[in-house]
């Protein structure tokens, strides 16, 4: 069956390779709109570097005028000194920076405007430097020696300053060009990001939301098929004990009521009837005492003093014995014990009326074994289905887990970086919406999780029922109202197969989900521990319970689909016994007791 649902289900491939081009398409633009966006904050910062030693280039033409100024005004040599260090470290500077600013100019506009510019500052140093030169030379010298290098410099100060003006403008011009462009190229990038996504819903996420609800649908199918052959299973338990109660009418032949046997009042024989010796097969040696014979034949003597006591008191006895006759061979008489009174009212002998039922009592045996081999036989067939049911249906839960977790998983987490890509929106409301998505992929993405982790955990199989224990403790408790514990009280660590892991963990879904659903339960415990011999799972709650004995009389649980009947149905698999018990308002406890050698 699982094969065939195996076969019906469209496979994944086609839907892979739409995710691996949807996906290296979004890692192609992230990737780009990141190296562009790497490649324009290195620009910005060369460019307000730029800006920058622009903006220090005026600020040094002027402190040069101003030095300048100054020196044309002191007629003491020592006061000269400090403004002649000053005029000599500012145009230094101002050199230095004139050539590093030439030679970082990235358009022909900015060298066009740095070639017009450039006459006015060799004018400007060299006047600064032959002033420099004279009063280094000469401490004595006179501010009139200098004053036409002083007007050289003020006169070429001006179109110098408005020459750097229109260099800043041009370098902020180009900035903002470099803006828009990203600007663009991040708006061309978000659509094809858009196209992407929408790409990856109709081409991805619909077909395969429409392939797991078929599977879905299916394995659904196949539980309500699982559950009318339980219900067929519970029919042949009640025509086992239908033909057991048939047994009873079986059409043999049993003779007549003849008597066996004359004793005295104290069980001596007295008489034996030839009936009684062919039947017994006597030869001769012969019980001397009825009583004592029986008490030989294995029946209690208080048990035989009852009866003879009775008969000695007037009554008759009736009923069956088993006994065994000289050859060794088993006998089933119906016996009645009647007391013969004398002439004073007392007893004087005991007439032994029975009849052979033997052939009777082997023919129902016979009968019942003939019929309790057919119905063990159905019985285990039907057992043997549901075992391949439930195999199917655990396969189904991996496949669907499987595809969930690696297929829509997978592609949720690529729209999700994909969203987190995403840096430019154009306004307020646009930024709340893209926030809003985000935290709602999140949501979808760890409820996806949660559903393929139920479904069929993947560390069931690669670390086994203890790890998957723990994880399933720690992921009720945050989404549940109630606490869930786990306990590994013995240290067990070994591994057990795979069908005896996947029941022991449903057994504990089905009973924590119970106690969710109806228990109104606030703490759940799960303790394992373990011996030589047996794996123990107990599952424990403190919700308000049940009437379990009461709901077993009404056979609540006789039909598959409760969740005690699974618990129990997935025990019986595993050769386990299952202990239930609930007390009203004290909580309920279920004991799972497996072998460990299977």
């Amino acid at each position: 069956m699982y094969h065939q649902l195996e076969k019906e289900n469209p496979t994944f491939e086609k839907l892979g390779r739409y995710y691996l081009i949807a996906l290296c398409a979004i890692a192609t633009a992230i990737i780009l709109s990141q190296v562009l966006v790497q490649e324009f904050i290195g620009d910005q910062e060369a460019d307000s570097k730029l800006v920058n030693l622009s903006g220090r280039q005026r600020m040094l033409s002027q402190q040069i005028s101003k030095s300048a100024l100054r020196l044309s005004k002191l007629d003491v040599p020592e006061e000269r000194v400090p403004v002649l260090d000053e005029l000599e470290s500012a145009l230094f500077t101002w050199g230095k920076h004139h050539e590093i600013l030439r030679g970082k100019a990235n358009s022909k506009t900015i060298t066009d405007l740095f070639s017009q510019i450039h006459p006015l500052q060799q004018e400007i140093a060299e006047a600064a430097e032959r002033i420099v030169y004279s009063f280094r030379g000469n401490t004595e010298l006179s501010p009139e020696s200098v004053e036409k290098d002083i007007q050289t410099i003020l006169l070429a100060e001006r179109p110098f300053l408005e020459g750097m003006d229109a260099i800043v403008n041009r370098f902020d011009e180009e900035a903002r060009s470099k803006v828009n462009n990203l600007k663009n190229i991040s708006i061309f990038l978000m659509v094809i990001s858009l196209g992407i996504i929408i790409f990856e819903i109709f081409f991805v996420f619909f077909p395969s939301a429409r392939s797991i609800r078929k599977t879905v649908q299916k394995l659904t199918a196949s539980q309500e098929k699982s559950k009318a052959m339980t219900l067929e299973l519970s029919a042949l338990y009640s025509s086992l004990e239908q033909a057991y109660q048939d047994l009873l009418e079986v059409d043999v032949v049993v003779e007549d009521f003849t008597v066996y046997a004359k004793c005295d009042k104290g069980g001596d024989f007295l008489h034996f009837s030839s009936r009684f010796e062919e039947v017994m097969e006597f030869e001769e040696e012969k019980p001397s005492n009825f009583f004592d014979w029986l008490n030989e034949q294995g029946y209690d003597q208080e048990y035989l003093h009852s009866i003879q006591k009775m008969v000695l008191s007037g009554n008759s006895w009736n009923g069956e014995l088993k006994v065994v006759n000289t050859t060794g061979d088993f006998i089933w008489l119906k016996i009645n014990i009647v007391p013969a009174m004398n002439e004073m009212e007392e007893v004087e002998t005991l007439m032994i009326i029975s009849s052979n039922e033997t052939e009777k009592k082997e023919a129902e045996a016979i009968s019942r074994e003939i019929n309790k081999e057919r119905i063990e036989k159905k019985v285990k067939e039907q057992q043997f289905r549901s075992v391949l049911i439930l195999e199917g249906q655990e396969e189904e839960r991996k496949r669907i887990s499987r595809d969930m977790h690696d297929g829509v998983g997978q592609l949720l987490s690529a729209m999700k970086f994909n969203l987190e890509g995403i840096q430019t929106v154009g306004t307020e409301a646009e930024k709340e919406k893209l926030d809003s998505s985000r935290d709602l992929l999140k949501k979808v993405i760890r409820e996806v999780r949660r559903i393929s982790f139920n479904l069929t955990p993947s560390a069931l199989s690669d670390y086994g029922i203890v790890p998957v224990l723990h994880k399933f403790s720690r992921e009720i408790t945050k989404i549940a109202d109630l606490e869930v514990t786990f306990e590994n009280r013995t240290g067990f660590l070994s591994r057990m197969e795979g069908r005896v892991e996947n029941n022991l963990y449903r057994i504990v879904q089905e009973a924590v989900n119970n106690a969710i659903k109806y228990a109104q339960a606030k703490e759940v415990k799960i303790i394992l521990s373990h011996n030589s011999q047996y794996l123990h799972l107990e599952i424990s709650d403190d919700g308000k319970g049940f009437d379990l004995s009461g709901l077993e009389a009404r056979g609540h649980f006789s039909a598959s689909g409760h969740g005690i009947f699974n618990i129990r149905e997935r025990a019986n698999f595993l050769n386990g016994q299952c202990d239930i018990t609930s007390i009203a308002g004290k909580g309920t406890t279920i004991s799972i007791h497996v072998p460990l050698d299977q």
